[in-house]
């Protein structure tokens, strides 16, 4: 089956924004292929842009190191953006919660949470998350200087930005909502949590609760987007691709893959963690295009005929398809090692890439997506074991494997997992969404939707379901701030 040229021309767009480029600079090295598709599985969540200007402020914010530390005098300065347009004296604040990611003025200047902060006459503000965009307290990033990255702290970070606001006399009898896509999700459900009396409320679009080291049903919920949305063919292409190149490198003809996949040298086919790490990269990918999927727009479809119009052969598709995704490299970079040196270098050279996220991930979350649930097209060949090792190799000898699994069950006895003792909170969660499955048993299942897919204004083309979502959390602002 081909796919006609066009569908190519209408993607280019699309993939040229989600190919993470090299920023220049003379100390700058490659970023190895595994973090790119990382990164975009971490990228903040897509709106669509604003059709009106929007006047947001920037501001700073003087926050402590650490906020659970009287002793320690250290400060810096976390950048937060204020939209103020539809602002009248007294009204609610609607704060947008940073994950991990750089905020952009976007998210404040449209979507669905702008309507009703509109609605309301509210403020909009849409705060930076510690270690990320130019959030920086500290550094070099160092294994030391980085346990001042946690949620705790983040939160905390939040509490000081309300509070200043609240000085002001415009704020002093506003009231607080917060939202939060994701992670920021998480935290928008655990800040009500932790500091109950701080809001009044708060929106939670696909959080995932439950911390788990091998994340492995991740990846069947993809691969059900894609045999639901794309099509049969187009699962069992990837699946009978993937098997393929599999069977090449247990075979003993590794050398034979590398060459097929456009490898670079200083992969070593016969080098176990280097194997892990191909194949979670190409799953990544598939991911990364199915986490912001929009079933209205068939999407999925589309990716999956361009991936057919390549080549007639799937092993062949598969790769270029690979190599398109990542801006069609000299040569696709992934190695284990090089993702170990990158975050070694990152250390120094803060470059946004997502080591203080994968800190995160080691000492508090984990959900590292592995291949171990077989109800996918991926194949077998990444465990998390690949995310583990990274942990140990990259922070040091104290993140073995069970101080990993020891500091996620602190998470979940802290936090509860899936069944936060929280009230006036809304959670939803797309129904082909990966993060769903450690999302809360209560939370609002959106079919076929995808990660965040309620962030946007409500639009003629949303499904029943998806409105009546969207037409449910506005109610239930009301409700909260009545």
């Amino acid at each position: 089956m081909k796919y006609f040229p066009v569908v190519l021309a209408l993607l280019v767009s699309l993939v040229s924004a989600a190919t993470l480029k090299n920023s220049p600079g003379s100390n700058q090295i490659s970023i190895p292929a595994f973090l790119q598709t990382l990164n975009q599985l971490h990228r903040g969540p897509p709106l669509p842009p604003s059709t009106k200007r929007a006047n947001v402020e920037t501001r700073w914010f003087n926050q402590s190191l650490d906020n659970f530390d009287d002793t320690n005098k250290n400060v810096w300065d976390q950048r937060v953006l204020i939209n103020e347009d539809n602002f009248v004296d007294g009204s609610p604040i609607f704060i947008y919660l940073g994950g991990e990611w750089a905020i952009d003025p976007s998210a404040i200047t449209s979507g669905l949470w702008v309507d009703i902060a509109k609605e309301h006459n509210g403020s909009l503000v849409y705060t930076e998350h510690r270690f990320f965009g130019e959030s920086i307290p500290i550094t070099p990033l160092s294994t030391k200087n980085l346990k001042y990255q946690s949620v705790e702290q983040a939160l905390a970070d939040v509490v000081n930005v309300i509070k200043v606001l609240k000085e002001e006399d415009k704020y002093k009898e506003s009231k607080v909502v917060i939202s939060g896509c994701s992670y920021s999700a998480s935290m928008a459900v655990w800040f009500k949590l932790l500091y109950p009396d701080v809001i009044v409320g708060s929106w939670a679009s696909s959080a995932p609760l439950d911390a788990i080291v091998d994340f492995s049903d991740f990846m069947e919920i993809v691969g059900r987007a894609y045999r639901q949305l794309g099509g049969d063919y187009c699962y069992d292409l990837i699946d009978n691709a993937t098997s393929y190149y599999e069977d090449l490198f247990q075979t003993g003809q590794g050398a034979r893959a590398k060459e097929l996949l456009n490898l670079c040298d200083s992969f070593d086919e016969n080098n176990e963690r280097d194997q892990w790490q191909i194949f979670s990269s190409i799953a990544n990918i598939f991911a990364g295009i199915a986490q912001y999927q929009k079933p209205e727009n068939y999407d999925l479809a589309q990716y999956c005929s361009v991936l057919r119009s390549f080549d007639d052969d799937d092993a062949s598709a598969l790769s270029q398809f690979v190599q398109w995704r990542l801006g069609k490299p000299e040569c696709v970079n992934t190695r284990y090692q090089g993702t170990v040196d990158y975050y070694k270098w990152s250390k120094n050279n803060y470059d946004g890439s997502g080591l203080g996220w994968f800190y995160q991930t080691c000492r508090q979350f984990g959900w590292f997506q592995s291949s171990a649930n077989k109800n996918h097209p991926f194949g077998s060949t990444f465990p998390a074991t690949l995310y583990t090792d990274t942990c140990h190799d990259v922070f040091g000898s104290q993140y073995t494997s069970a101080k990993i699994e020891e500091y996620i069950q602190a998470t979940n006895k802290k936090y509860g997992g899936k069944h936060p003792a929280v009230e006036n909170v809304y959670m939803t969660h797309g129904g082909l969404d990966g993060w769903s499955r450690v999302g809360s048993d209560s939370a609002i299942i959106i079919p076929q939707a995808s990660h965040c897919s309620d962030s946007g204004s409500i639009n003629p083309t949303d499904s029943a379901a998806l409105r009546a979502t969207k037409e449910r959390l506005i109610e239930l602002v009301r409700e909260w701030l009545a």
